[in-house]
């Protein structure tokens, strides 16, 4: 039986739903790249076998089987509904999602410091141990870490998430910026954003952890953060759209200039309204997908 302040069994089964899914995605897209990275570290050729290429395109096929199976084991009875069990489904979907989406910043450190080695032998692995470290660390995070050191520490661990998630966007933004730059006033220049991304994406996860060290400033960036993934994914989505409208109307987008401020469009708009939503509306997206 759930206890009374548990949230209802639909909305469990919808965080489920996202939680069973999303595993069988890592894992099909995680497996896919370390097969490819595998197949351009030891052989010639730059583009692996169909056969790896179509794991990698499945992976969105496991986000919907896996979330029907999430759903209906949850609907079945068969799973525990209670509000300890939906907290720590909560807290592995946020700490999975965030976690993978960040992953991209080691990999990015991996080839500053490695160059073109990071796909040779042996340190091909080293993005899929970076995959793996993410999925094993919500786990423990979920799963093993005890309930009161999790909410002592939730909000500085939430704030640090924030502003990882905003030195990214900040240093994808610049780095665009300054690459349309260069390329606008000079014929010949070098540009690498690895550095400055990395540098930017750990400068706001410090001063993110330093700066919340509240309960409610925990939500809030806990909602920052949501709200963020949603609108960059919903504003790249239909960013392509629009593309693909105005090329089949004959109307190209892709000139010289606008080839560097098209990709600038979602990032700034994402940034922009999950700042606006989470601190000016001060929106409860997050508290009724948590079902706080």
């Amino acid at each position: 039986m759930p206890s009374q302040d548990a949230p209802s069994t639909q909305k469990q089964a919808l965080v489920t739903a996202l939680q069973w899914g999303l595993v069988q995605t890592f894992v099909l897209d995680t497996l896919g790249r370390l097969l490819r990275n595998y197949y351009r570290a030891t052989t010639d050729a730059f583009f692996p076998p169909s056969w790896v290429t179509s794991i990698q395109f499945a992976a969105p096929l496991g986000l919907l089987v896996g979330g029907i199976g999430g759903y209906r084991w949850v609907t079945s009875d068969r799973a525990s509904t209670s509000a300890s069990a939906h907290r720590n489904r909560v807290i592995f979907v946020g700490s999975l999602l965030a976690g993978w989406a960040l992953a991209i910043v080691p990999t990015m450190a991996f080839q500053w410091l490695l160059g073109d080695r990071l796909f040779s032998m042996p340190y091909f692995v080293l993005p899929t141990l970076t995959a793996i470290s993410v999925f094993v660390g919500s786990y423990l995070l979920a799963y093993r870490v005890e309930t009161a050191w999790y909410r002592r520490h939730r909000p500085r661990l939430l704030g640090a998430v924030k502003g990882a998630f905003a030195g990214l966007l900040v240093g994808f933004i610049g780095f665009i910026a300054y690459g349309g730059y260069l390329a606008s006033t000079q014929t010949n220049y070098s540009l690498s954003g690895g550095p400055g991304i990395v540098t930017a994406v750990c400068l706001g996860a410090i001063a993110g952890y330093m700066l919340t060290d509240t309960e409610r400033g925990g939500d809030r960036s806990a909602e920052f953060v949501g709200l963020l993934i949603v609108s960059l994914l919903a504003f790249s989505l239909l960013m392509t759209l629009g593309m693909v409208a105005f090329n089949a109307v004959g109307v190209s987008l892709f000139g010289f200039s606008s080839s560097f401020i098209w990709p600038l469009i979602p990032l700034v708009l994402a940034l922009g309204v999950a700042s606006y939503l989470a601190y000016g509306v001060q929106t409860t997206f997050y508290r009724r997908f948590a079902g706080r």
